[in-house]
């Protein structure tokens, strides 16, 4: 009987699962939508039958058995606290898992970017968050859990960042900025008057995309404009002190490179490159002793749990092979 290894990403805009054979070879990818017992009516209960349906859907159509895989890693959003990892553990027995790892899926940057999965993870895409893992295995993340953590990053924040941006403009005396006429124009207005009510209709008939005022902030930096520079700062200096604050917790050991990851569209796809040159300059100057590595991370995050899983299987070999098939097909 064949047997086969499985990883699985899933996040609150889009969800992803690869099967590989024991060779490194891919079998099967599959995609779902957002998948994260935080954002499903019913939560957990809800979470189990949608993610059951995902899991076994995706082994049916791949003519694979549950009996099959080996092992896997599931990288989950919303697995924040002991009691969701618990749970999770629990609705992945359920659903018919025997051996795997469970964990928050900001973690799963990490093997992605670095085939001894050793490093920092930090994500800024839908959401916003951290995480690291040293040599000894130890892990701790640091952000994603809502108003605790006060995050400062991830489209919704950022977008929200642009329209008080302009609100502040027009109706508080607040610096000028390039974002006000972009963000008029995207919403087709031509009077601050109408603002708070296009923008009101905009939210209540889920036409506001959060990810086109990301544009704009991008767009609006790249013609220097000190409103958005100094939000993609400030959001940069966060970052950077988690960073600063996961190599002082995790004590990773100063001989070897420290890879940091940046993942999620912002990082990735962001046009002005303030972010990441911030986030260099706070961590080099906090930290000059390591040798560090930044990894922009192109593949999909799920290519992390596949690494992962091979890992723990012993086979560490495959980084390259996993990453080449799994570069482009999400």
């Amino acid at each position: 009987m064949s047997e086969y290894i499985l990883g699985i990403d899933t996040g609150s805009t889009k969800s992803h699962l690869a099967i590989f054979d024991i060779d490194g070879n891919l079998v099967a990818f599959d995609r779902w939508g957002p998948l994260s017992h935080e954002g499903i009516p019913g939560t957990f209960a809800l979470f189990e039958e949608e993610f059951g349906r995902f899991v076994h859907g995706s082994l049916s159509k791949a003519k694979i058995s549950m009996k099959q895989i080996v092992y896997s890693v599931m990288g989950l959003t919303g697995c924040d606290t002991k009691k969701q990892y618990k749970t999770l553990c629990e609705i992945a027995k359920r659903i018919g898992f025997e051996n795997f790892t469970l964990s928050n899926d900001a973690y799963l940057g990490i093997p992605a970017g670095n085939p001894n999965g050793v490093g920092i993870c930090g994500i800024n895409g839908t959401g916003c968050s951290l995480a690291g893992i040293n040599q000894k295995g130890d892990m701790l993340q640091i952000g994603g859990v809502g108003f605790i953590s006060s995050d400062l990053g991830g489209g919704g924040i950022m977008g929200r960042k642009v329209v008080s941006s302009v609100y502040n403009e027009i109706f508080r005396k607040g610096p000028s900025t390039l974002m006000t006429p972009l963000l008029f124009q995207k919403l087709g207005i031509s009077s601050k008057y109408d603002f708070v009510d296009t923008m009101c209709d905009r939210i209540d008939d889920n036409s506001y995309n959060k990810f086109n005022c990301v544009e704009m902030l991008f767009e609006a930096a790249m013609e220097n404009d000190k409103v958005a520079m100094n939000i993609l700062s400030t959001i940069a200096e966060s970052y950077a002190n988690g960073i600063s604050c996961l190599i002082d917790e995790l004590q990773f050991d100063i001989k070897e490179e420290l890879c940091i990851v940046m993942a999620g569209s912002v990082f990735v796809k962001g046009k002005h490159p303030v972010q990441i040159d911030t986030i260099k300059e706070i961590i080099s100057k906090n930290h000059p002793e390591y040798k560090i590595k930044y990894v922009k991370l192109e593949v999909p995050p799920v290519t992390g749990a596949v690494v992962w899983a091979f890992n723990m299987l012993g086979k560490t070999g495959y980084f390259n092979k996993i990453q080449s098939q799994l570069l482009s097909i999400a």
